[in-house]
């Protein structure tokens, strides 16, 4: 028999994004119901690089330094140096200002939604959600359960049911599918890595694979990457769907190939699509907003997307408050948000992709390398957090501020 609970907010999917919203909106006192189609922890297919800007949204918002991030086991690992390369020439090496840290991402989620549910959300676990009313903002799942709610939350990643749910005026496909991106990648146990590494790549691995690397031109319009866990090596490639539909598989046995890990190209990569600069500028309709992978807000260049995640929920709980207490209109202030704190550095990002990945698909890679010796060091902190990607200029409110 269908039953029907009603909330201020139900937030479909329990990633880094749900678990933020429900979070925030949890401590300010709304009921909050947080719906995970399946039970912690989950296995998710990501990278798990948290730059800096992610760990210190993690100590603003939910209170957590990096000793604490530590003792809870939510570092794997972490990257002191880096080395950047165009195919196999390698550009730029050497030690970060600020580490970059990798997480296993079955433990983080797990952990984020036990802090939503100590702020006071409620967590289900192992819900399917199978329709959305928007009419009537009511959520039902596969058990018949209905959630009825004042605002609802799409965090259901880069397959979002909700998304799929909204008008095609607010989510504009054709956009959308032009900057999607695809993504194959292995992990792999570190004991097998040393044993079966040949050393006989073009690029040479640190001996004991602590180094982050990143490889531009490893496929058209995107990159590789060898990242570093505890237990294991994270080997991946990707780039713009449109420009590797066909030939993506080749270019990562490749890549294998290029690494000294060609003893790996038999095995099956996972393959998963990711927003590389396809965000909606307004995604919201009506009573629900779009955050995350589920809005398309990753990063255009590396397609980083744990800290758009946090980002984009704190926006969106920040402008579900105030709709909530003051009756302002949702969509708009959502979208005012993005816009003056978040979309205008997805543009100039955008805009450094497409100049990077122009002249990696021109024959003037000899420049490019000269462009990135003399604006590395801003790009990487543009990356970790501390410069701006418009004109590269410090500012150390820019991941903050909200209002």
């Amino acid at each position: 028999m269908e039953t029907q609970t009603r909330y201020d907010a139900v937030v479909v999917g329990g990633g880094p994004a749900g678990s933020t919203a429900a979070y925030l909106l949890g401590e300010s006192g709304y009921r909050v119901a947080l719906l995970e189609k399946r039970a912690y922890p989950r296995d998710k297919v990501c990278g798990g690089c948290l730059s800096q800007k992610s760990v210190r949204f993690l100590d603003r918002v939910f209170h957590l330094p990096v000793p604490a991030l530590q003792r809870e086991g939510l570092l794997d690992s972490t990257g002191t140096g880096y080395a950047l390369y165009i195919g196999s020439t390698r550009i730029l090496a050497g030690d970060l200002v600020e580490p970059l840290y990798f997480t296993r991402r079955e433990h983080y989620d797990a952990h984020l939604a036990r802090k939503a549910a100590e702020a006071g959300a409620e967590v289900h676990e192992g819900v399917e959600v199978t329709a959305i009313d928007h009419a009537h903002h009511i959520v039902t799942a596969s058990d018949g359960e209905r959630y009825a709610a004042r605002v609802i939350i799409g965090a259901d990643g880069i397959h979002s049911r909700v998304r799929r749910s909204l008008p095609e005026s607010v989510v504009r496909p054709e956009q959308w599918h032009e900057n999607l991106g695809w993504a194959l990648e292995l992990t792999i146990p570190r004991e097998e890595a040393r044993a079966l590494t040949n050393g006989n790549g073009s690029i040479r691995l640190d001996d004991d694979f602590a180094t982050p690397h990143i490889v531009l031109a490893a496929c058209r319009g995107g990159y590789g990457w060898v990242f570093p866990n505890r237990e294991a090596v994270i080997v991946g490639i990707g780039g713009l769907l449109q420009k590797n539909r066909k030939d993506l598989r080749d270019h990562f046995k490749e890549f294998l190939k290029t690494i000294g890990f060609s003893a790996f190209a038999d095995r099956r990569p996972a393959g998963f699509l990711v927003p590389l600069g396809n965000y909606i500028p307004s995604p919201a309709h009506e009573g629900t907003v779009l955050i995350g992978d589920a809005g398309g807000f990753a990063s255009p260049i590396l397609g980083e997307g744990i800290f758009y995640a946090h980002r984009t929920a704190e926006l969106a709980a920040h402008a579900i408050d105030r709709h909530l207490t003051t009756a302002a209109p949702l969509t708009e202030t959502y979208t005012a948000l993005l816009q003056r704190r978040l979309i205008p550095e997805l543009q100039a990002e955008t805009a450094l992709r497409d100049f990077l990945y122009g002249c990696l698909d021109a024959p003037v890679q000899i420049p490019l390398g000269a462009f990135m010796k003399v604006t590395g060091a801003r790009v990487i902190d543009a990356v970790q957090g501390s410069r701006s990607f418009l004109g590269f200029r410090r500012d150390d409110n820019l991941h903050s501020a909200v209002w």
